[in-house]
């Protein structure tokens, strides 16, 4: 939640720079859901070659869609709700450009554009939250 302070202090002044935390921020919620469904006794890290922390999940990097394949109920659930598989969209590629990329950009979006990027990330951080509790 402390990316999601980060967005709610650059929106709405520096359009590009909440649009990139907002993408981060609905990332580490994402990685958070996923922590969550692991076993008692698991590390709450990824897995890789070197680390073993006692589940099989590898980091899914900064997409949404690996993300959602490493929680199946999550995902199916997303799957039934078009608006949240747009909202997810709109979210990670804002101005057609994937979140992590607006780092480097230069282009700033028009009002109606950014407005249409707050609302879905607004709607998909409330929709996600509200999740958690029945997942």
């Amino acid at each position: 939640m402390e990316r999601h302070t980060d967005t709610e202090t650059l929106h709405p002044v520096r359009k590009v720079g909440a649009m990139h935390f907002g993408g981060v921020t609905i990332e580490c919620l994402l990685k958070a859901m996923i922590f969550a469904t692991l076993p008692n006794g698991a590390s709450r890290e990824w897995k890789t070659s070197s680390n073993n922390p006692g589940h099989t999940i590898k980091n899914p990097g900064h997409k949404y869609d690996a993300a959602l394949r490493r929680h199946n109920r999550l995902r199916s659930r997303i799957e039934r709700f078009p608006d949240v598989m747009e909202w997810l969209n709109t979210v990670e590629n804002p101005m057609s450009q994937h979140f992590i990329d607006l780092r480097y950009s230069g282009l700033e979006p028009d009002d109606e554009s950014y407005q249409l990027w707050f609302d879905a990330y607004q709607n998909l951080i409330r929709w996600l939250q509200e999740q958690i509790a029945t997942l």
